[in-house]
């Protein structure tokens, strides 16, 4: 035994060392770092300079020794490399064995750049529309119990005094949560269109959304008459800011529409080069 630590290059953690010529694993990450004075090359192959240490034992192996497998992980890719041990290999069954050349022609870096730049444009949207819809419930609140316009002061109540203004409140609130809900799983939806096999769904599902959250904008303006509201730049303002919302979403779900149509057509057309069932 070595009383001595080394640094973790995954998560920058001090390790122990316990063995000198075995793999140490990372307290904190569970990273394999290989001992002091550990040999480099493949446990099966000697000579032969090791290319991976193996997830499930940490056996140093060359490409040979390799079982490499795809493992999913909220929606995007992550290599597995394990050693071809029974053991080892039963360990990593639940992620699928990499078929290189399959691999090779769905491979989706293309979409890298495009794909942050949906996030970014949708996410904000969706954040501006969370945000909108707070705004808005208040100004509601503020018209109905602080303005002349309000019912608060147009109604002194239906059946007992003061009624008028607790179920305005209710409708008022109600009918924001309502609105609030929708933005929120707008924000949710959102964060969902880079990922590769969610991105036509997320896309498809955000135009849906906002058409629906637009409707029941509408549909808000027409019960509470903010057409005939006595300070125009309220309404205007309210309108810009889901407007300016409602655009950053449309473009965002048309672009992650876009690149979900081209990434299905790409492994749809890998599957049929090496005749594998899709």
């Amino acid at each position: 035994m070595l009383k001595s630590t080394i640094i973790c290059p995954v998560c920058g953690g001090s390790i122990n060392v316990q063995y000198d010529d075995k793999v140490n694993r990372c307290e904190y990450c569970a990273n394999p770092v290989l001992g002091p004075s550990q040999s480099r090359d493949c446990v099966n192959h000697l000579g032969t300079l090791a290319k991976a240490t193996c997830a499930v034992c940490g056996d140093l192996i060359c490409e040979d020794c390799m079982d490499r497998r795809a493992g999913d992980y909220g929606g995007k890719l992550f290599t597995v490399v394990n050693c071809t041990k029974r053991t080892c290999v039963a360990e990593s069954e639940w992620a699928r064995p990499i078929n290189e050349d399959y691999e090779k022609l769905i491979n989706m870096d293309w979409a890298d750049k495009s794909d942050n730049f949906i996030l970014r444009v949708t996410g904000f949207g969706a954040v501006i529309m969370m945000v909108f819809e707070l705004i808005f419930i208040l100004t509601m609140l503020y018209i109905q119990y602080f303005t002349p316009y309000g019912v608060a002061s147009s109604v002194s109540f239906f059946l007992f005094p003061g009624d008028a203004i607790i179920v305005m409140g209710f409708v008022v609130v109600g009918m924001n949560i309502v609105g609030n809900l929708l933005g929120a799983i707008l924000l949710q939806t959102s964060l969902q269109v880079h990922l590769h096999g969610r991105q036509l769904g997320a896309g498809i599902a955000l135009m849906i959304l906002i058409i629906v959250e637009a409707l029941y904008l509408l549909y808000r303006g027409i019960f509470f008459n903010l057409s005939a509201y006595p300070n125009p730049p309220v309404v205007q303002i309210l309108f810009s800011a889901f407007l300016f919302a409602t655009i950053l979403i449309f473009v965002g779900a048309l672009m992650a529409i876009s690149n979900g149509v081209k990434k299905r057509k790409q492994l749809k057309k890998a599957g049929e080069k090496l005749g594998l069932s899709m």
